[in-house]
């Protein structure tokens, strides 16, 4: 009996990890716009080239952790990053993911919901405009985080996907 009760106690007092692991912002400001791609490239040399046009192009970063891979696209004009578009692991929690938005920028200057999804959008934040996107089915997960220059010359990857999207 006595074995049986030390168990339960044990069990009480188990540590809960989030799922999120070990991610923050910080992880991602070495990809943020304003940085030169050089940089990246010394910090993280496993990339590909996904598009290339003349002084543009688009790069995709893999940050490798031991719980999650980071897919990180980053658009590039004359060797200056311009936007990051990174979809998060869904079972990451969105609670932690939008805290630490809000924590860091402040509250969202534009909110959109439909169906169980949300659109969180900071406007010019540092010279970014970020664009968070979370999803709810059972529980609220990230879908993609997207920080963009404010320069109105640099089409966002939000922009272009929808574009690539049918409309009915």
């Amino acid at each position: 009996m006595k074995l049986l009760l030390s168990f339960f106690i044990s069990v009480i007092y188990a540590g809960i990890i989030p799922p999120n692991y070990d991610f923050n912002l910080k992880t991602l400001e070495i990809y943020y716009p304003g940085k030169l791609i050089e940089e990246v490239k010394k910090a993280n040399p496993s990339f590909k080239i996904i598009e290339e046009s003349g002084d543009k192009k688009i790069y995709l970063f893999q940050f490798k952790r031991s719980n999650y891979i980071l897919d990180i696209y980053t658009q590039v004009n004359k060797d200056q990053i311009t936007d990051l578009y990174v979809r998060l692991p869904q079972y990451f929690l969105h609670d932690l993911i939008l805290k630490e938005l809000q924590a860091k920028w402040k509250k969202q200057d534009r909110f959109k919901r439909k169906d169980g999804s949300a659109l969180y959008t900071w406007l010019n934040r540092e010279n970014f405009n970020i664009i968070y996107h979370g999803s709810c089915s059972i529980t609220c997960f990230p879908m993609f985080l997207e920080i963009v220059s404010t320069d109105k010359t640099v089409k966002s990857f939000y922009s272009k996907f929808n574009e690539a999207f049918p409309t009915f």
